[in-house]
């Protein structure tokens, strides 16, 4: 099994926490905006990582297909719910860390154009709400609790997990810790497990 992406892809390192959590053995393969056109639009013709290989040679893309598909071919540690109204829960809350981190993407990736390319102050004001909005409605629902859904670590705690360590990557300058004490609470326990300490990016040079 092979996994194409880039270490400062926050969904693709989304699929790596899914992938070490189910202990699932995978390669590694990393791509760039050079190799690209050769290595990921033959397996995914949008172009777009993450993408996985699997051992019965398909392709599946893109992140939510990917940890879906992860979670039904290794049976235990189960992340989606089987049931009904818990597999909708959880998958809202990988909505939410899927939005949030779609927001921080969009303001990182500008933030490397130059200045009189950037968009507007508007623009990232725009952005910067959708983010402090996910966040509210992240620390909501997670109230006092351990998980952030039910009484187990499932795909909502990776969602909440892989979206803040992104924000605190990509927009340091942005303070939810202080408004929202609980998701760092939660942040710092996440931190602390193996799966999100071998999947860590390397911080930028």
């Amino acid at each position: 099994m092979k996994l194409f992406g880039t270490p400062g892809s926050p969904y693709v390192r989304k699929v790596r926490l899914v992938l070490e959590e189910k202990r699932i053995a995978y390669e590694y393969v990393l791509t760039s905006a050079a190799t690209r056109e050769a290595m990921v639009v033959p397996l995914n013709p949008l172009g777009k990582i993450p993408v996985l290989l699997a051992d019965d040679g398909r392709a599946v893309y893109d992140s939510p297909v990917i940890v879906e598909y992860l979670d039904g071919l290794v049976a235990e540690p189960r992340l989606i719910p089987h049931a009904f109204d818990a597999r909708i829960e959880v998958r809202r809350w990988e909505a939410l860390g899927d939005g949030i981190a779609d927001a921080t993407v969009l303001i990182s990736h500008d933030y490397r154009k130059p200045e009189a390319k950037r968009e507007s102050a508007e623009w990232y004001e725009k952005q910067r709400q959708k983010i402090r909005r996910g966040l509210a409605v992240m620390s909501k629902d997670l109230g006092g609790r351990e998980f952030c859904f039910g009484a187990s670590f499932t795909l909502a705690d990776i969602a909440a997990g892989y979206a803040l360590g992104y924000l605190n990557q990509a927009l340091p300058e942005l303070d939810w810790r202080k408004p929202y004490p609980t998701l760092n609470q939660l942040a710092t326990r996440l931190a602390a497990r193996d799966s999100f300490r071998k999947t860590l990016p390397a911080p930028a040079a």
